[in-house]
């Protein structure tokens, strides 16, 4: 059994074993505990293997790599160790105080687009094209049940040609509950677990997509307030490319939640709703 408190000591982060460790929810994988005590409020996250095929995947190393460069613009916490041994891997970094967004989509869009700054390099490549996106898509096709997958072909999109841009250095799961404003209502983005190099459209149509505002039991987006959205993060051609990609990035979506659903069908059955309702908004968007 993993013991936070024992293993920070054994690494010589502290020699202050009188720590309190509280287990932290939200994440589906991962043991995520904080630690607190004097000079010390640290998340320990204990990274476990990953056995399935998922468009979010666990990456230890590029998380701290990205957590790293994020922190340097301000937007993520400080790390303090990234410890990777034989089937030990850990990452510990500072807690920071605050809540879950839930309001404010300006303040968002103009965090997202400092985010740009970062260096992408050295970081996994992520479709950037229709039809990379579409086939990235189709990967989730043979794991749903014959119905589902009838109703998701029928309503593939057609691939259109775009321009390529330059890659940017991307989150990839910029939900909700992944921002954290502080009291002095900064934001602080967390959980870098699956960062990437690509289309810096790919993590606005993340953030406004319907699925990830219902998966974080927050309200699906209005016009009024994608127009706001767009108004705050003033890149014209980036809000071309969203209007043109966003039904690629909705079906591979749909399909995502879809897996997910059934996966959690027996074992979580409120995350598994949660996904099918996620499912059903995206696929009601694409027709």
């Amino acid at each position: 059994m993993f013991d936070p408190v024992a293993f920070v000591v054994e690494q010589g982060l502290t020699r202050n074993r009188d720590l309190r460790a509280d287990a932290l929810t939200g994440g589906y994988l991962n043991q995520v505990f904080r630690l607190r005590g004097p000079g010390i409020d640290w998340v320990v996250k204990r990274f476990l293997p990953e056995t399935e095929l998922a468009l979010f995947p666990n990456l230890p190393e590029p998380e701290h790599r990205a957590m790293s460069l994020a922190h340097q613009l301000g937007l993520a916490p400080k790390p303090v160790a990234f410890i990777d041994q034989p089937e030990l891997t850990v990452l510990v970094y500072e807690y920071v105080e605050g809540e879950m967004w839930r309001s404010g989509i300006a303040d968002v869009a103009r965090m997202l687009k400092r985010l740009r700054a970062a260096d992408p390099t050295g970081f996994r490549a992520v479709p950037m094209t229709p039809k990379e996106i579409l086939e990235e898509g189709e990967a989730f096709l043979p794991r749903m049940e014959p119905e589902m997958r009838a109703r998701l072909v029928a309503s593939k999109p057609k691939p259109i040609a775009i321009d390529r841009v330059p890659q940017s250095f991307l989150h990839t799961d910029i939900g909700p509950g992944n921002i954290i404003v502080t009291p002095e209502r900064q934001l602080v983005v967390i959980d870098w677990q699956c960062p990437a190099a690509g289309d810096a459209v790919q993590d606005v149509i993340a953030f406004l997509s319907p699925a990830f505002q219902i998966l974080y039991g927050c309200p699906i987006f209005s016009n009024a307030q994608e127009t706001e959205f767009f108004a705050a993060y003033d890149d014209p051609d980036l809000e071309e490319r969203y209007a043109q990609l966003r039904p690629f990035y909705d079906w591979r979506m749909a399909g995502y939640c879809a897996t997910r659903a059934d996966k959690y069908a027996l074992s979580r059955p409120a995350a598994a709703e949660n996904y099918i309702l996620a499912h059903v908004a995206l696929m009601e968007r694409l027709a």
